[in-house]
């Protein structure tokens, strides 16, 4: 078996969907427009994982039912080490931290994912950079979406960006796996409880706007530590079932000014 072969067949199970092969070059360009080592590190986050023989990383309990796996973290101001890192999440779903992180972190774990007892808290970040829309079809709780549910949360982030043309000018969007995102680029600004309250007003401004009985913006994702599916990667929800698969994090389009 090929290792392409194994990456796109990996501990798939009789009558489960195919899991797709992940693209570290897909996480490398989202980093690009994420992330300013100069400003702050990134800190990589898998949950519930487990290494296989190869130096994969997989959900834990595919590898064993009883087990539960491990949260692994890795700090990173090398966004090429973090997207080839990025490219062992066979199985598993892998999250970056969307605002700078203050850069002392790198020696918890230095470039490279490991054990970790700590993540990144709110006091961490430098600086409000992103504001994260998370643009999601309403579906049981822990499972992935149907393809209708996905195109739905789709045609919203696009209602969204046409609808504010303003800030669609300063934002990055993608699929999530089983949604939609759209991140806001803001000016650098301080951390502070007076930015934190505006960033969250506006989110839920445009959630009382854009929210219906099929789709929701969550207004949860405001707090500044708050965590990406990594684009490129997997996002391993429930099992991977043909109307309801695994599918990759995606990064479909940015705006003339979401960077700089």
């Amino acid at each position: 078996m090929t290792a392409l072969h194994y990456r796109e067949h990996a501990h798939r199970r009789d009558g489960e969907a195919a899991i797709p092969q992940v693209r570290p070059e897909v996480a490398r360009r989202f980093l690009e427009h994420l992330a300013s080592p100069a400003t702050g590190c990134v800190e990589l986050r898998v949950l519930r994982a487990a290494w296989d023989r190869r130096g994969d990383l997989h959900r834990a309990d595919r590898i064993s039912p009883t087990y539960q796996g491990s949260t692994l973290a890795g700090w990173y101001d090398d966004l090429d080490r973090l997207a080839r890192h990025a490219g062992r999440l066979v199985a598993v779903s892998g999250y970056v931290t969307i605002n700078p992180i203050r850069r002392d972190l790198l020696a918890r774990s230095d470039n490279r994912l490991d054990r970790v007892r700590h993540t990144s808290r709110d006091d961490d970040v430098v600086a409000l950079r992103w504001m994260y829309l998370d643009i999601d079809p309403k579906r049981p709780a822990d499972v992935s979406s149907t393809d209708e549910e996905l195109h739905a949360a789709v045609r919203r982030r696009d209602s969204i960006l046409a609808g504010e043309p303003e800030m669609a000018a300063a934002a990055l969007w993608g699929k999530s796996g089983n949604g939609a995102w759209i991140l806001v680029r803001l000016p650098d600004d301080p951390n502070d409880s007076s930015h934190r309250s505006l960033v969250a007003r506006t989110v839920k401004a445009l959630a009382r706007v854009y929210n219906d009985d099929a789709v929701v913006v969550d207004t949860a994702t405001v707090n500044p530590s708050r965590l990406i599916g990594l684009p490129g990667t997997i996002k391993a929800k429930g099992s991977p079932r043909p109307e309801r698969p695994w599918r990759r994090a995606t990064f479909d389009g940015a705006g003339p000014h979401a960077t700089g």
